[in-house]
């Protein structure tokens, strides 16, 4: 009888690890519908951000990863917080607003996104399956939009999409930061919470002055969004990115909206219409097609 190796049993553990990631990062679209019921999408956000932060710190200590950012890198790193800020501003408000099954998957557009900046910032070339899943991705988006119709639904689209467009746009940020200066993943993860987090609660405050209910359903949310969706999730992922092909851990994180819309049909009883269903699936085909040629590469 075979015994697997080193190198079976530390790829068996990513590839479990991987799976409970998209586990969490999928629920936690539930978690944060059910916390939007206890404070506003700001201040949810800015609380998220605080316990995040805090979480990441032991690790960056663990690592021996640097907490003060060089001189040079304040800017892009408040760059970074305000499109933070923004990116899930606009999430957490879509998500009040609309159905998580179909939030979540718009937003998740963010790699199309990503091709796109890329080709104007980076001069970065689309290979014709690159085009051949944003095509499908944008007939997907239309679809789930659904621009024809008037309403909060397609206003709540509308800002998925701003957030799935800002996400990108922060990917495409880091690369360039990334280029310039040797700066780690956890120092632009801690700093962009950091300064996020402030500026989320200012906004909550001017914009949506809403009394926060302090209780055990707030702080049970809170805790997992922050600490198991931010810290321990992030960890996972590190985890099995360094033993796994980037394209299997894409592949895993493909996952998560597939798992939120079937976790809020579940949990909160929420069935997409058959043309939301339709938009919901050629955005996950999109992105299969998108993470399938990256399998090969280490």
């Amino acid at each position: 009888m075979a015994t697997m190796n080193s190198d079976d049993r530390e790829r068996t553990r990513a590839t479990l690890a991987l799976a409970l990631l998209s586990l969490i990062w999928g629920y936690n679209w539930v978690v944060m519908k059910i916390g939007l019921s206890f404070a506003g999408p700001f201040d949810f956000s800015a609380l998220r951000f605080v316990l995040g932060a805090a979480c990441l710190l032991p690790f960056m200590y663990r690592f021996r990863q640097p907490v003060r950012p060089a001189r040079d890198q304040w800017w892009p790193l408040v760059i970074l917080g305000v499109m933070l800020a923004a990116n899930f501003g606009l999430t957490m408000t879509a998500l009040k607003w609309s159905g998580v099954g179909r939030i979540a998957v718009i937003v998740y557009t963010m790699p199309f996104w990503v091709l796109l900046f890329a080709r104007i910032a980076l001069d970065e070339k689309l290979s014709r399956i690159q085009v051949l899943a944003v095509s499908i991705a944008a007939a997907g988006l239309i679809v789930l939009v659904a621009p024809w119709q008037l309403g909060g639904a397609a206003l709540a689209g509308l800002m998925a999409v701003a957030a799935g467009a800002s996400w990108g746009a922060s990917v495409v940020f880091v690369k360039t930061l990334q280029k310039r200066h040797a700066t780690g993943s956890m120092l632009i993860a801690f700093w962009q919470m950091a300064i996020a987090a402030p500026l989320l609660g200012a906004i909550g405050w001017a914009i949506d002055p809403q009394p926060v209910q302090w209780g055990a359903g707030l702080l049970l949310t809170v805790a997992y969004v922050g600490i198991l969706a931010t810290g321990v999730a992030w960890m996972l992922f590190y985890y099995a990115l360094r033993r796994l092909t980037a394209g299997m851990a894409g592949i895993g994180t493909l996952a998560t909206p597939v798992i939120g819309a079937f976790a809020a049909w579940l949990h909160l009883g929420e069935r997409p219409a058959p043309l939301e269903f339709a938009g919901m699936a050629l955005i996950v085909l999109a992105l299969a097609i998108l993470s399938l040629p990256s399998l090969r590469r280490p």
